[in-house]
Protein backbone atom coordinates (compact mmCIF):
# COMPACT_ATOMS: atom_id res chain seq x y z
CA UNK A 1 0.00 0.00 0.00
CA UNK A 2 2.56 2.36 0.94
CA UNK A 3 3.98 1.80 -2.57
CA UNK A 4 1.16 2.95 -3.72
CA UNK A 5 0.99 5.97 -2.50
CA UNK A 6 3.86 7.86 -4.01
CA UNK A 7 2.58 7.35 -7.09
CA UNK A 8 -0.77 8.65 -6.28
CA UNK A 9 1.50 12.16 -5.04
CA UNK A 10 3.53 12.11 -8.45
CA UNK A 11 0.58 11.76 -10.53
CA UNK A 12 -1.33 14.66 -8.66
CA UNK A 13 1.77 16.74 -9.31
CA UNK A 14 1.87 15.72 -13.11
CA UNK A 15 -1.59 16.53 -13.59
CA UNK A 16 -1.06 19.85 -12.17
CA UNK A 17 1.78 20.74 -14.18
CA UNK A 18 0.11 19.44 -17.34
CA UNK A 19 -2.72 21.34 -16.65
CA UNK A 20 -1.41 24.47 -15.74
CA UNK A 21 0.87 24.17 -18.97
CA UNK A 22 -2.50 23.10 -21.19
CA UNK A 23 -4.43 26.52 -19.86
CA UNK A 24 -1.60 28.66 -20.50
CA UNK A 25 -1.09 27.29 -24.29
CA UNK A 26 -5.41 27.54 -24.52
CA UNK A 27 -4.93 31.11 -23.49
CA UNK A 28 -2.06 31.99 -25.71
CA UNK A 29 -4.27 30.40 -28.82
CA UNK A 30 -6.92 32.41 -27.60
CA UNK A 31 -4.98 35.26 -27.55
CA UNK A 32 -4.08 34.78 -31.11
CA UNK A 33 -7.03 33.89 -32.52
CA UNK A 34 -8.08 37.79 -31.07
CA UNK A 35 -6.32 39.30 -32.85
CA UNK A 36 -6.98 37.51 -36.02
CA UNK A 37 -10.99 38.31 -35.05
CA UNK A 38 -10.33 41.96 -34.64
CA UNK A 39 -8.05 41.98 -37.79
CA UNK A 40 -11.14 40.17 -39.76
CA UNK A 41 -14.13 42.27 -38.34
CA UNK A 42 -11.44 45.50 -38.95
CA UNK A 43 -11.70 44.45 -42.84
CA UNK A 44 -15.28 44.60 -44.82
CA UNK A 45 -16.73 41.00 -44.58
CA UNK A 46 -17.26 40.81 -48.49
CA UNK A 47 -17.91 37.24 -49.42
CA UNK A 48 -19.73 34.42 -47.51
CA UNK A 49 -16.75 32.27 -47.04
CA UNK A 50 -15.23 35.80 -45.22
CA UNK A 51 -18.52 35.50 -42.70
CA UNK A 52 -17.40 31.83 -41.73
CA UNK A 53 -13.85 32.30 -40.62
CA UNK A 54 -15.12 35.13 -38.80
CA UNK A 55 -18.00 32.67 -37.02
CA UNK A 56 -15.39 30.28 -36.82
CA UNK A 57 -12.73 32.26 -35.18
CA UNK A 58 -15.62 33.60 -32.47
CA UNK A 59 -16.30 29.98 -31.58
CA UNK A 60 -12.55 29.23 -31.53
CA UNK A 61 -11.87 31.78 -28.97
CA UNK A 62 -14.88 31.35 -26.57
CA UNK A 63 -14.22 27.45 -26.56
CA UNK A 64 -10.54 28.07 -25.69
CA UNK A 65 -11.20 30.91 -22.89
CA UNK A 66 -13.82 28.28 -21.33
CA UNK A 67 -11.17 25.38 -21.80
CA UNK A 68 -8.44 27.85 -20.16
CA UNK A 69 -10.62 29.40 -17.22
CA UNK A 70 -11.75 25.40 -16.79
CA UNK A 71 -8.19 24.23 -16.54
CA UNK A 72 -7.29 27.21 -14.17
CA UNK A 73 -9.74 26.49 -11.87
CA UNK A 74 -9.02 22.86 -12.18
CA UNK A 75 -5.33 23.82 -10.79
CA UNK A 76 -6.48 25.58 -8.11
CA UNK A 77 -8.77 22.90 -7.08
CA UNK A 78 -6.31 20.35 -6.93
CA UNK A 79 -3.99 22.32 -5.16
CA UNK A 80 -6.62 22.47 -2.05
CA UNK A 81 -7.36 18.74 -2.01
CA UNK A 82 -8.35 16.20 -4.24
CA UNK A 83 -10.28 15.99 -7.24
CA UNK A 84 -13.21 13.31 -6.09
CA UNK A 85 -16.34 14.23 -7.55
CA UNK A 86 -15.02 16.76 -10.18
CA UNK A 87 -15.20 14.13 -13.11
CA UNK A 88 -18.10 16.37 -15.08
CA UNK A 89 -15.07 19.18 -14.66
CA UNK A 90 -12.42 17.43 -15.76
CA UNK A 91 -14.28 16.35 -18.58
CA UNK A 92 -15.66 19.08 -19.71
CA UNK A 93 -11.50 20.28 -19.78
CA UNK A 94 -10.77 17.95 -21.51
CA UNK A 95 -13.83 18.10 -24.44
CA UNK A 96 -12.88 22.30 -24.38
CA UNK A 97 -9.51 22.39 -24.89
CA UNK A 98 -9.22 19.45 -27.67
CA UNK A 99 -12.33 21.21 -29.57
CA UNK A 100 -10.78 24.62 -28.70
CA UNK A 101 -7.18 23.32 -30.42
CA UNK A 102 -9.01 21.95 -33.61
CA UNK A 103 -10.65 25.10 -33.46
CA UNK A 104 -7.88 27.34 -33.68
CA UNK A 105 -6.12 24.48 -36.39
CA UNK A 106 -9.89 24.90 -38.63
CA UNK A 107 -9.44 28.91 -38.30
CA UNK A 108 -5.39 28.38 -39.31
CA UNK A 109 -6.83 26.02 -42.30
CA UNK A 110 -9.64 28.55 -43.79
CA UNK A 111 -7.49 31.39 -43.54
CA UNK A 112 -5.02 31.29 -46.47
CA UNK A 113 -8.43 30.14 -48.56
CA UNK A 114 -9.24 33.65 -48.98
CA UNK A 115 -5.76 34.65 -50.45
CA UNK A 116 -5.04 31.25 -52.49
CA UNK A 117 -6.26 28.49 -53.48
CA UNK A 118 -2.57 26.46 -53.09
CA UNK A 119 -1.98 28.27 -49.55
CA UNK A 120 -5.31 27.14 -48.63
CA UNK A 121 -4.36 23.61 -49.75
CA UNK A 122 -0.67 23.40 -47.88
CA UNK A 123 -2.03 25.59 -44.35
CA UNK A 124 -5.17 22.84 -44.42
CA UNK A 125 -2.97 19.93 -44.83
CA UNK A 126 -0.45 20.99 -42.36
CA UNK A 127 -3.51 21.58 -39.72
CA UNK A 128 -4.67 18.27 -40.33
CA UNK A 129 -1.37 16.59 -39.49
CA UNK A 130 -0.77 18.68 -36.43
CA UNK A 131 -5.10 17.75 -35.36
CA UNK A 132 -3.76 14.24 -35.95
CA UNK A 133 -0.68 14.74 -33.63
CA UNK A 134 -2.30 16.18 -30.81
CA UNK A 135 -4.77 13.60 -30.88
CA UNK A 136 -2.95 10.94 -31.20
CA UNK A 137 -0.32 11.86 -28.51
CA UNK A 138 -3.19 13.18 -26.30
CA UNK A 139 -4.86 9.26 -26.85
CA UNK A 140 -1.26 7.66 -26.06
CA UNK A 141 -0.78 9.69 -22.97
CA UNK A 142 -4.27 9.06 -21.35
CA UNK A 143 -3.79 5.06 -21.95
CA UNK A 144 -0.18 5.61 -20.99
CA UNK A 145 -1.63 7.01 -17.55
CA UNK A 146 -4.45 4.49 -17.20
CA UNK A 147 -1.63 1.66 -17.31
CA UNK A 148 0.51 3.28 -14.69
CA UNK A 149 -2.19 4.16 -11.60
CA UNK A 150 -3.44 0.11 -12.37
Amino acid sequence: MDSEQPRLGDHRVVERQATSQLTTLTSLLAGFAYLSFTSLVDREISTGFSFVILIVTALTILVLVLASTVGALLTITSEIAARTGLRWTETLWVVATKAGILLFLTTIALQPYRISLAAGVFCSTLAAGVAVTVIVAWNRIQRFMANYMS
